[in-house]
């Protein structure tokens, strides 16, 4: 294991380009935060793509009709992961258009993309079965039989779906395996990053006014940490969605914290307090801030959390456990449903 020395002075495990792409859950990507299954989706593609060209080498017709089809499938896919938001939350788009650029449908996206892409493989592999079948039998010219057609477009699906769920299974073998699931290493100790069903480790940080906050003083309630940073883009752009959802939640049931990563701050010099507040008071944040500096006594809140990749939003029942982890940008829509049940 290599060793890196951070800007929050904490030491922290530097991973492997594989180990990382086969253990964490997104990647970003300039404004995007990609979820690792829909990249594990478009490596099959590909190896899909270089098989479908290979079998139709000699056909054309063929390679031409499959290749549409199946990169209009991708399309769809993209499409509906990335705009599922837009149905599902249509106010946050509208009152913030600016957060269209981070957001995503998540692994609900990719699902439904999935499933509208295969549907429209179907109806075209359909309509065109009917087409061939009445040209033949009105004598048109010649059009290639179905089988023909049909024979690459399985070969691509066949391979995309070993190809996709090779990688899916080999990353699940690494997050569950016992020697290699290490997410931080804190002074020569192994510690696991809590995930869902784990419950919450608890934490005292100041808020921006000084005052002592604790996990466990919410006790009883729904609580919402987002962990963010004034430099990430995201984070400021899903920062309208959670003030609008803060201001119109129960606050008798549901807790909103909103956690600064203030050891990777890169302003403020020697005032960071002063910088945060001052970037609280300017972006209108009316839920409370805490500050995580990391010293050098123990680790950064956000690390034990596993919050590498900003934003990055973590629910804990009113029992204390963990019930969902959302890398990215949230919306109103994924707000009010994880804290619906009681």
């Amino acid at each position: 294991m290599l060793w890196l020395q951070s800007r929050a002075g904490s030491l922290l495990p530097t991973r492997p380009g594989l180990y990382a792409f086969l253990t964490n859950k997104t990647v970003t990507l300039g404004p995007l935060v990609i979820n690792t299954l829909l990249l594990y989706i478009l490596i099959g593609i590909g190896a899909g793509s270089i098989l479908l060209v290979l079998v139709t080498k000699n056909n054309r017709a063929s390679r031409k009709f499959s290749s549409d089809i199946t990169s209009n499938s991708l399309l769809i896919v993209i499409l509906t992961w990335k705009l599922l938001p837009v149905l599902l939350a249509p106010g946050d788009i509208i009152s913030n258009p600016v957060s269209i650029l981070y957001s995503s449908g998540g692994s609900v996206g990719i699902g439904l993309g999935v499933g509208f892409g295969i549907v429209y493989l179907v109806i075209k592999m359909f309509l065109y079965g009917k087409h061939s079948v009445g040209a033949q039998n009105v004598g048109a010219k010649k059009i290639l039989p179905l089988r023909d057609v049909l024979k690459p477009v399985v070969v691509f699906f066949l391979v995309a779906g070993i190809v996709s769920s090779s990688l899916f299974f080999m990353s699940w073998m690494v997050r569950n395996g016992d020697f290699d699931n290490v997410d931080m290493m804190v002074e020569g100790t192994a510690r696991r990053a809590p995930t869902v069903g784990d419950v919450a480790p608890d934490f005292d940080l100041r808020d921006i006014d000084g005052e002592i906050v604790s996990l466990v003083d919410y006790k009883g309630k729904w609580v919402i940490l987002n962990f963010w940073a004034t430099w990430c883009p995201p984070c400021k752009a899903e920062l309208p969605t959670l003030n609008r959802f803060y201001k119109g939640m129960d606050k008798d049931r549901v807790v909103l914290i909103g956690i600064n990563a203030t050891g990777t701050e890169k302003r403020g010099g020697s005032d960071l307090i002063s910088y945060v507040s001052k970037f609280v008071v300017d972006e209108g944040i009316d839920f409370p801030v805490l500050l995580d500096f990391c010293h050098n006594t123990g680790p950064c809140v956000s690390s034990i959390y596993g919050a590498g990749n900003l934003p990055t939003t973590v629910v804990i029942s009113p029992e204390g456990v963990i019930t969902k982890i959302k890398t990215g940008v949230v919306d109103s829509f994924w707000l009010r449903s994880v804290v619906s049940g009681d």
